[in-house]
């Protein structure tokens, strides 16, 4: 460990980045010296002092060794996690959205200029998942699934419930569950986002997000009846499956036995089934919020610190998405777990 605390900026004080704030305070291991915000209300909120305020990034990059990016988005993003690595600094990020699209990009960068760029909280938030993929990754893995978005999950939770789809949202939003636009939700576009992560800290190659087969929450009241007949109940499922000649992947709803370790996920816990050669584990965890997924980023910082981290190297070599193997009814695939 280092004797002198690694210096910190944050830039983007909303709710991970404000989170993230509050619970450092006072960090043993490391500080933050800086921070930046497009609002100067949230300078307010959080009580920052006026010496950590940064009136531009050049003026963070200057003054910090690790650069924290929870703006969101991609553009403003990727221009902050470009310049901070080029300034010579290590970066972490929660943000799904940057890696999957310029993933292999920014890695390469990190890795031109000897510092690391992580992203352990882009994928379920305060879950453990690149750490615990890292362990079966010592074998073979045979297969990984499971429920990676949270609104998607309380949505169809509903619809078991016998609700209609579009009172499902109303009632997520009104609880929290999801932002004001939940289009990337419902369409499982974010849950594509991760498992594109994922399959690249498996494979290697970080496939497009668009490539990947996706299908929305939309589900027909008779194929509900039917899920509900077979004892099974509907959960919105991320799957990747390596094969010989390619891989499987998919992100849609899944008909999943109600007793399963998936089925029985819910409202904000997130759970991914890992199975290989090292065994079957599952990952559980708050998929989203401020705290879990503001630990995690700090869970990133401290392994900086610690001298605990590792390099990630994705690629663009195309991969053969396989077609999926498992019956369908409408547009629920019949799933079948092993847990």
């Amino acid at each position: 460990m280092n004797s002198q605390k690694l210096k910190v900026g944050i830039v983007g004080l909303g709710t991970v980045g404000g989170g993230l704030y509050d619970i450092s305070k006072n960090n043993k291991e490391f500080e933050i010296v800086k921070v930046l915000n497009r609002s100067r209300e949230k300078y307010k909120i959080h009580n920052i002092k006026s010496h950590q305020i940064a009136s531009n990034l050049e003026e963070l990059l200057n003054s910090v060794d690790i650069v924290v990016e929870t703006v969101g988005g991609v553009e403003f993003a990727t221009e902050v996690v470009k310049n901070a690595l080029k300034f010579g600094k290590h970066v972490v990020t929660a943000n799904k959205a940057l890696i999957a699209k310029d993933g292999v990009e920014l890695l390469k960068l990190a890795k031109n200029v000897e510092k690391f760029l992580l992203f352990g909280a882009s994928v379920g938030g305060g879950m453990p998942v690149f750490r615990n993929l890292k362990y079966h990754s010592i074998g073979r893995i045979s297969r990984v699934y499971g429920v990676l978005n949270a609104t998607s999950n309380f949505v169809l939770s509903k619809v078991m419930e016998g609700m209609k789809i579009k009172d499902a949202v109303y009632l997520a939003q009104s609880e929290g569950y999801t932002e004001s636009d939940p289009t990337d939700d419902l369409s499982g576009k974010d849950a594509a986002r991760k498992l594109a992560i994922i399959c690249a800290f498996i494979t290697g190659s970080l496939p497009k997000v668009e490539s990947i087969p996706t299908t929305s929450l939309n589900v027909d009241e008779e194929v509900v009846k039917f899920i509900e007949k077979m004892e099974m109940v509907l959960k919105p499922l991320v799957y990747m499956e390596p094969r010989n000649k390619g891989v499987e992947l998919w992100v849609g709803p899944a008909a999943i036995s109600r007793n399963s370790r998936i089925g029985l996920t819910e409202g904000t816990e997130n759970c991914l089934i890992v199975e290989g050669e090292n065994g079957i584990n599952s990952i559980s965890g708050v998929g989203a919020g401020k705290n879990p997924t503001a630990f995690a980023i700090m869970a990133d910082i401290i392994s900086i610190v610690r001298g605990e981290a590792s390099e990630f190297n994705f690629n663009q070599v195309p991969l053969n998405i396989l077609k999926s193997k498992f019956e369908s009814v409408g547009n629920v695939k019949i799933f079948r777990s092993s847990r």
